[in-house]
Order: structure tokens, then C-alpha cells, then sequence
């Protein structure tokens, strides 16, 4: 099953002529397009080893000569004339920037007129306790300090700020929804190991831990899930994530 928002983000975006992914970490977006039928798609990050995840992952895909992955850092001047592409696309990277409206002016930029710029990031922390939960219950272990991961989760998330930001860039028909999903898991250490193996930011945080360290925040992870523990005592954890879709 695809990641929460690729399929949304696929589904919404028109794939005629080239996209840009900004921020397309290792590439699931970027050739989930390609695989739509866009011509050709331009997954552009910071990160080198996400980068050569994303080159891994695409050097096997029947879709790999559609799909270009280079280093290019959004919150800068990209490398690109102005309307390079037909659309332009972010998951869950928007938040991380320390000027979204500026990044999202350069996406503008690249875009052609009337072209469309969709993003999508988490909704707020009180919406997404499958990630909250964990964080806390790190936190209460082994203190904030070492549990301090992942700070730009939810922000821009909620509706009206989201609409404000892709507004404030001047771009029109800016339309934010939300998406819903919920994870299910057999246990809390089953919720624990998928996390482990989706997020980069808990990877390393479980790497530094002791096995006592573990099971003590498998302990008190599954002391703060209980409002969230079906009848035969699995996890149903809501995800919500904000879809922005405008044109510029």
C-alpha cells in the first residue's frame, strides 16, 4: 500500500508534460507519478542518502528513464528556468522550511502559468497519535532531550494555516482537505518496529537505545495507548494529513 498522500497527491495532479518532486526523499512519489504516465519527473533533495535510495529504488522500475533525481535544495534558487515544469509537487517536505512562502514562490517560478502545485503535509500532533504516542512515551523514558525528534511534524498542517502560506505565495484556487487513515497494529512493538523501519528521525533514536531502555518505552508506550486499543486488543491509531492543492 502506498504511503499516506502519494496516491492522493497522484490522483490530483495532472500529468501532462514534466512535474517536480521537491523533497521527493527516496523517490516513492516521484516514479508513483511516473507509473501515472507523466513524460518525465525531476525529484530534487538535500539529503544524499535518500538521494541514493531514491536512485536504488528507480534503477530496478520500468518507469527509470522518466525519472531524474538530483541534489537541489528548495529554500534556495533551483536550478531551473522559470516554468520549467506543468506541475510541481511536495510531500510532507513544506515543513521543514524556514520560509514556506519563499519556497513556495520558487516552486511558483518553475511551475508554468496555470500549471498546479499540490502539497501535502501531517495535520496537526492532536490528529496523529500513532506518532505522537511514541514520541511521548521516548520522552518519559529517556527524557525530551533525546526523544527530541521530528520538531516540524504538524506544522502548517492545520487547514487554515495551510491555506494562508499557499495563499500568501500568491497562488489561486487554493483548496486544503484533509486525509484520513487509520493504522492498524497487532501491538505496541509491532507499532514500535513498523515506525522504526518507516522514519528515519526513530531509526537513529533506536539505535542509541539499551535493551532496557527499549522495553521500558515499549512499557509506558503501551500504558498511553489504551484510548486507542480495539476490542481484541490491537492498535487502531488515526493518521490525518493535509492535502493543499492550487494553481499557479
Amino acid at each position: 500500500m502506498a504511503p499516506l498522500g502519494v496516491s492522493e497527491i497522484v490522483a490530483a495532479v495532472s500529468i501532462d508534460g514534466s512535474v517536480l518532486d521537491a523533497g521527493c526523499g527516496s523517490a516513492r512519489l516521484t516514479l508513483a507519478i511516473a507509473d501515472a504516465g507523466a513524460a518525465e519527473v525531476v525529484g530534487i533533495d538535500t539529503s544524499d542518502e535518500r538521494l541514493m535510495q531514491g536512485r536504488e529504488r528507480i534503477a530496478t522500475h520500468p518507469m527509470s528513464g522518466r525519472v531524474k533525481l538530483i541534489e537541489a535544495d528548495f529554500e534556495r534558487t533551483l536550478p531551473f528556468p522559470a516554468g520549467r515544469f506543468s506541475a510541481s509537487v511536495s510531500r510532507l517536505a513544506l515543513m521543514i522550511a524556514v520560509d514556506p512562502v519563499a519556497t513556495l514562490r520558487e516552486l511558483r517560478r518553475v511551475t508554468a502559468p496555470g500549471g498546479q502545485i499540490i502539497t501535502a503535509l501531517w495535520a496537526p500532533v492532536n490528529e496523529n497519535p500513532w506518532f505522537t504516542l511514541p514520541r511521548a512515551a521516548a520522552a518519559a523514558v529517556i527524557g525530551p532531550e533525546r526523544a527530541d525528534y521530528a520538531r516540524a511534524f504538524g506544522r502548517l498542517g492545520g487547514l487554515e494555516e495551510a491555506t494562508r502560506v499557499h495563499r500568501a505565495a500568491g497562488l489561486a484556487d487554493v483548496q486544503a482537505t484533509t486525509l484520513r487513515q487509520t493504522l492498524d497494529v497487532r501491538d505496541v512493538a509491532g507499532l514500535w518496529t513498523w515506525m522504526v523501519g518507516e522514519i528515519g528521525h526513530l531509526r537513529r533514536l533506536d539505535a542509541t537505545l539499551s535493551v532496557s531502555e527499549r522495553a521500558a518505552v515499549l512499557d509506558e508506550l503501551g500504558r498511553l495507548v489504551t484510548d486507542e486499543r480495539a476490542d481484541d486488543g490491537s492498535l487502531r491509531l488515526p493518521r490525518a494529513m493535509t492535502l493543499v492543492t492550487a494553481t499557479v
